[in-house]
């Protein structure tokens, strides 16, 4: 059996093997302490109970969000947004949007579009567009990641608090409430060129199986077409598509048919209705206390390495602290579920490489890089070695190997991807430290079985090509304005009777802000029937009632407006639920 396939069959037999079963953000400043009761008056309410997953809402809240959800310019954002021609527009930008290539770090011409219609379309100046086509973000103390530029797109409602005598700031930035979803997607993974920078929409019935292959994608006849200025051209395949659905046995009674596109679910159709609500904000002058932001960011896929949240609050991954730098006090995202426990990983691709000046009988960057996977698969997780540890676990992702040069049978080079993951930032750190030793001990291993010293130029070599971060975190109290906001709009638009959070743990943009202090909910903005293929080439949804989306763009509205504070129509202010300062794990020099 020759190396290749010796390495090939060993990582499949690791890679099971390596499924091992199984200090979040400080606050550097103390809680202020409860202040002394004052002779005839009431005393203070007592703290609420502290849990993780119970949260006790203040009445201020519970009053705000029915003032907020029923006020008057609320009310005619949601009835213009329910009208057919608000739909219909909702519809086009998605599908407009959805079409440009957006692979992971390279988000540039999806974000160029953005722009144009944040100002041209969408009723911004300027000087609200607070990003850049270059990927620079001025107030931030992270503008690049991992080499690469950043191309997030953000946009802000201008709030009244900067203006107001006494006003408090983090160094010149006012508080800022966040709304937030990603703008890149897995597949394609490479940007494609200039010439053709669009995703095809191919429309399938529902009675056909979802494909298998790119090849068996790129037959389908039918697809959404679109006139010279990348418009949506409304012809029969567009009323195919356009068609929405109850559910999915509606869409397959009813002549429902799968949209295919990457994005389609996961997420440029919430995304791009977090910037509809952005421009019915402005239309309608909403006018918040405390400034809000409303993004499109880069980096949350594949490698993308969260990089549009680590420019957003400034965390640097080699300090793995968040300095916040833009002074945002509560974060929404549009990733959905309402998860607020977030489960952190730690990734590297290490690149073993030949020697440079192999010999006939020399080590192989085969067997180093086989020799690391069998030395890693001999470790324990520390759920394994102690039933109190949180599920921690490790897998290799990805091993590959360059292809012998003509005439040689010498393999240039071989790239391992190893991922951990745990709800705990101790635990991560404890198995992180008994894998990256492993990865210079396979190049040692295979060295060592030829008497050739690591130094050695007839020795193999290792490179680390990357790391990722996403910090953990463990929500260890529910009550904060995120998650009172949260699920008291729920409560007071009809979207939801929830009064209780999620114990689960999940992967998104939301683990850096989190770990960084600042109070976290996330929600969704789009109506989809069926879908499936997230982060494949075949992802794919169907179109879900509309009035969906009207109904949690209120609840969204409702949530932001609570932590923000809103200047209501009878022209009272509801006070924001958030402070003003927010929270950081590490100071900014600047």
């Amino acid at each position: 059996m020759d190396k290749l396939k010796n390495v090939r069959l060993l990582i499949m037999a690791s890679a099971v093997t390596l499924t091992a079963c199984g200090g979040n953000g400080d606050d550097p400043v103390a809680a202020a302490p409860a202040p002394a009761p004052v002779p005839g008056e009431p005393a203070a309410p007592a703290p609420a109970p502290v849990s993780a997953t119970v949260p006790t809402i203040p009445p201020a809240v519970v009053s705000a969000a029915a003032k907020i959800a029923a006020d008057s310019q609320v009310q005619a954002l949601l009835a213009d947004q329910k009208t057919p021609a608000a739909a219909k527009a909702r519809w086009h930008q998605f599908l407009e949007l959805v079409r440009i290539a957006s692979p992971s770090r390279a988000e540039n011409r999806l974000v160029a579009e953005i722009h144009t219609r944040m100002v041209k379309e969408w009723g911004f100046s300027p000087t609200e567009v607070k990003t850049r086509a270059d990927g620079i973000m001025f107030g931030t103390d992270v503008n690049v990641v991992d080499g690469s530029a950043v191309y997030n797109a953000c946009v802000e409602i201008k709030g009244s608090y900067s203006s107001t005598a006494g006003a408090q700031h983090y160094k010149g930035e006012f508080p800022k409430v966040l709304l937030e979803g990603h703008i890149d997607v897995v597949n394609p993974e490479e940007l494609p060129p200039a010439s053709n920078p669009y995703n095809a929409l191919k429309l399938q019935a529902y009675s056909g199986a979802v494909v298998e292959t790119p090849q068996q994608l790129a037959a389908i006849p039918d697809e959404v077409h679109f006139d010279a200025n990348s418009r949506v051209i409304e012809d029969a395949n567009y009323t195919k598509a356009s068609q929405w659905f109850a559910n999915t046995a509606a869409a397959t009674s009813g002549g429902g048919v799968r949209i295919y596109v990457p994005g389609y679910g996961d997420m440029i159709s919430s995304t791009s209705n977090g910037f509809v609500l952005a421009a019915a904000m402005k239309k309608h002058k909403i006018k918040p206390v405390y400034d809000v932001w409303i993004c499109g960011s880069a980096g949350e896929e594949g490698k993308g390495n969260l990089a549009g949240m680590k420019q957003l609050f400034g965390f640097d991954q080699d300090l793995g602290t968040g300095s916040n730098p833009l002074n945002f006090v509560s974060y929404n995202g549009l990733e959905g579920g309402g998860a607020v426990n977030f489960l952190g990983s730690y990734r590297f691709e290490m690149k073993f490489k030949a020697p440079a000046t192999p010999g006939p009988n020399a080590p192989s960057a085969v067997e180093a890089m086989a020799a690391s996977i069998a030395k890693i698969a001999d470790l324990k997780t520390p759920s394994e070695l102690r039933a109190d540890a949180p599920r921690t676990t490790y897998t290799v992702g990805r091993a590959s190997c360059e292809a012998p040069a003509a005439g040689s049978n010498v393999v240039p080079s071989c790239s391992l991807e190893v991922d951990m993951r745990s709800p705990q930032t101790p635990t991560l750190n404890e198995i992180r430290a008994g894998i990256e030793p492993t990865f210079q001990a396979g190049v040692s291993a295979e060295n060592a079985r030829y008497g050739i010293a690591d130094a050695s130029a007839q020795a193999v070599t290792k490179e680390q090509i990357w790391y990722g971060l996403r910090p953990a975190f463990e929500l260890k109290d529910a009550n904060n304005p995120a998650t009172h906001a949260g699920l008291q709009s729920g409560i007071a638009t009809g979207a939801s009777t929830a009064t209780t959070l999620s114990t689960g743990s999940s992967s998104l943009n939301d683990n850096v802000p989190a770990n960084t202090g600042i109070p976290t909910y996330n929600f969704s903005l789009n109506s989809v029937v069926g879908g499936g293929g997230g982060h494949a080439f075949w992802e794919w949804g169907t179109r879900g009632n509309p009035e969906t989306e009207v109904q949690r763009m209120h609840r969204v509205l409702t949530a932001i407006l609570i932590q923000s504070g809103f200047h209501a129509a009878d022209g009272t202010i509801v006070a924001p639920s958030a402070g003003p300062m927010g929270k950081r794990t590490r100071e900014v020099n600047r």
